[in-house]
């Protein structure tokens, strides 16, 4: 299914969805930054803000390298894809704190690792895939595994954490297999969609647990 062409001022545009609900996620994102910011202080709550932010960087760059793809190709898609790959660290970041709250070293600098044969494959070949890669990890073996094992073993119910992962899981099939609804409806507006629904979650999962550890200390 081809993308959806159309002509402003001139200008050869593409993909008005994309441009769409990418700044949807943009605004979205930065209004759960702006919450957080204004309401925790905690390191765990620092790193998920920052994860929002990143996030709405990313999908603000991405709006419009979709929409400008025929005068910037690839090279429009630089920002938000090296914005995602910080951002996926920062959640990594984040969910080591809310598993080890004293703190992991070892998983500290697999994160950092990561971040950085990220960026090493972006520079070797200018392509999605190894963002794709790089986020599937974040989310699979840094909140979605650990959640997984809590929730069987009794420790933890299913969180806003656990559906944000469900939710961000649930793209990486749409993207494999390329699921089209409809021409307006494409692959990735799918997972756009699933991806709003992610951050959601997120930022109750970031409210939540910050006022029940302040119940705590109470």
């Amino acid at each position: 299914m081809g993308k959806i062409e159309f002509e402003i001022w001139g200008l050869q545009l593409l993909e008005p969805m994309a441009l769409i609900l990418n700044l949807i996620m943009c605004f979205q994102s930065f209004h759960h930054y702006r919450e957080i910011k204004n309401s925790f202080v905690s390191p765990f709550s620092s790193y998920f803000g920052n994860f929002f932010l990143f996030i709405s960087i990313s999908t603000f760059f991405a709006a419009w390298s979709h929409l400008f793809y025929n005068y910037f190709g690839m090279l429009g898609k630089i920002p938000g894809y090296s914005t995602t790959i910080v951002s996926i660290s920062m959640l990594e970041y984040a969910m080591v704190i809310y598993f080890y709250p004293k703190g992991n070293i070892l998983l500290k600098s697999i994160i950092l690792i990561l971040m950085v044969n990220a960026f090493g494959l972006l520079i070797f070949e200018l392509k999605f895939l190894w963002v794709a890669i790089h986020t599937a990890i974040g989310i699979v073996l840094f909140l979605g595994m650990p959640f997984s094992f809590r929730i069987i073993k009794g420790e933890e119910k299913a969180s806003f954490f656990f559906w944000g992962f469900i939710f961000m899981l649930m793209t990486l099939p749409v993207e494999l297999f390329r699921l089209n609804l409809h021409s307006w409806f494409q692959h990735q507006d799918i997972s756009h969609v699933f991806m709003i629904c992610a951050l959601y979650c997120f930022s109750k999962g970031v409210r939540l647990t910050e006022l029940m550890s302040s119940q705590v200390k109470v």
